[in-house]
């Protein structure tokens, strides 16, 4: 499902997210042989997160006949003169190739994603986080959108594919919590919470710009229905948990639908 291209940014983009993640060991002292075997533990329920996130870009998307590819979050324009941030003159230095040991390597953006992740971690030891890493691309297929008028996709299509990745972080959260009665998995659930919630961030490419200006109504009641539940998550027990950020989404979203198309 994956491709040798996505398999490497993948690998990178878990690695980071490994290292945000576990950089805080928790123990009063540092010692490698434990800080290393808790790296390894949040390497593999950041790798089970993450990759849960893409495959549900990947599989809402073939259900709306394309393909998603994933990608870090980058940027392909590093200047800030002012004639190019008016749009004037060259301002893409990306993608461009750079050889290493003799082997051409294609870099198609700068991964901002993934060193504002590295770097803030790094200067709050641990304490904060950037976790909004990832993106994806459609690549449409017209074979599969057979008996359809036109081939792109729709607004609200990107919204639901651009959601399906923080809700599957929610739905392994949930599940997470299902089975937390000695706090085993509180982790686990940390990070799917994060990695839902940073990714809602509508910033340009991220699935949370793309939800946003996919559908408003579908964002505010996505993102309130997110925050309720990692607000309540270590706090109520499941059917508690899950009526109240339901109740949530439902007041957010008539609200928003009131004052935006009624009033």
């Amino acid at each position: 499902m994956f491709t040798k291209k996505e398999i490497f940014s993948l690998l990178l983009t878990i690695f980071i997210l490994s290292f945000a993640f576990g950089f805080d060991d928790k123990s009063e002292t540092f010692v490698w042989g434990n800080w290393l075997g808790n790296f390894v533990v949040v390497f593999i329920m950041v790798a089970l997160a993450f990759l849960a996130h893409q495959l549900g870009h990947k599989i809402a998307a073939k259900m709306n006949g394309f393909t998603a590819e994933y990608a870090y979050w980058g940027i392909q324009s590093l200047s800030l003169k002012p004639r190019q941030l008016l749009g004037k003159g060259k301002s893409n230095p990306f993608p461009r190739t750079i050889t290493v040991f003799g082997k051409k390597i294609l870099i198609e953006s700068f991964p901002i994603g993934l060193i504002l992740c590295f770097l803030v971690t790094l200067l709050s030891n641990g304490q904060l986080f950037f976790l909004a890493v990832g993106q994806y691309t459609l690549l449409i297929k017209k074979t599969s959108r057979f008996g359809r008028r036109f081939f792109e996709v729709t607004n609200y299509e990107e919204a639901k594919i651009a959601l399906a990745g923080p809700l599957a972080n929610i739905i392994l959260m949930i599940l997470a919590k299902l089975v937390n009665a000695y706090g085993t998995f509180d982790t686990f659930i940390f990070i799917n919470a994060m990695l839902a919630l940073f990714h809602m961030i509508p910033l340009s490419h991220l699935a949370g710009a793309k939800v946003y200006f996919g559908s408003r109504l579908l964002w505010v009641s996505s993102i309130v229905f997110i925050v309720a539940l990692i607000v309540l998550v270590y706090t109520v027990s499941i059917i508690p948990l899950l009526l109240l950020s339901l109740l949530s989404m439902f007041i957010a979203g008539s609200l928003y639908y009131y004052f935006t198309y009624v009033r």
